[in-house]
């Protein structure tokens, strides 16, 4: 489970959806190469906050008009979406996610207040990298990311197949 303060999906544990490759090259670039891994599960879904879709985009918009306001009340800032030291996307993203973590936090906290069932997923496209060629509205890194929650949902975790990773040019040794 992951619960750093820039999860942009709030608490989880995080997967790519259906994209081992750019897994595995995550992996290496945040865990090293000899220390890179990846593993696949099968997910249920369940109560899935899915911001691919007009209803979850239109939910967390609502949580962060609230989550806006309640902070002035306070007085306190918001919190700010932010790029590592030397990082640098074309696409505009910011990948330490502070804000999106506080709006996501602030909906399920509201959420529990009012008796709800939290959501036992969380899915969402995740823009990144340099785009495709000058002027695309694609990026090379964009993927599919799914925080599980209730770990229930996992329906089993299976190794990547040989033939796939051979495909990919992925080393079988990530395996360890």
């Amino acid at each position: 489970m992951s619960n750093n303060k820039y999860d942009w999906l709030g608490s989880g544990a995080y997967f790519w959806e259906w994209d081992y490759v750019r897994a595995y090259e995550w992996a290496r670039e945040n865990k090293g190469e000899k220390d890179a891994s990846v593993v696949g599960t099968a997910i249920e879904l369940g109560n899935c906050l899915d911001l691919t879709t007009l209803r979850g985009t239109l939910a967390v918009k609502a949580a962060f008009a609230n989550f806006e306001a309640s902070m002035k009340q306070s007085g306190e800032p918001l919190p700010q979406n932010k790029d590592p030291k030397g990082h640098r996307h074309t696409s505009g993203d910011l990948s330490l996610r502070f804000l999106d973590r506080a709006v996501i936090t602030h909906l399920q906290d509201s959420m529990k207040e009012a008796g709800i069932k939290d959501y036992d997923t969380l899915r969402a496209l995740f823009p990144e990298g340099d785009e495709l060629y000058p002027g695309a509205g694609f990026w090379m890194k964009t993927h599919v990311q799914v925080a599980v929650r209730n770990l229930e949902c996992m329906q089993g975790v299976f190794r990547v197949p040989q033939h796939q990773l051979k495909q990919a040019a992925i080393p079988d040794t990530i395996y360890r």
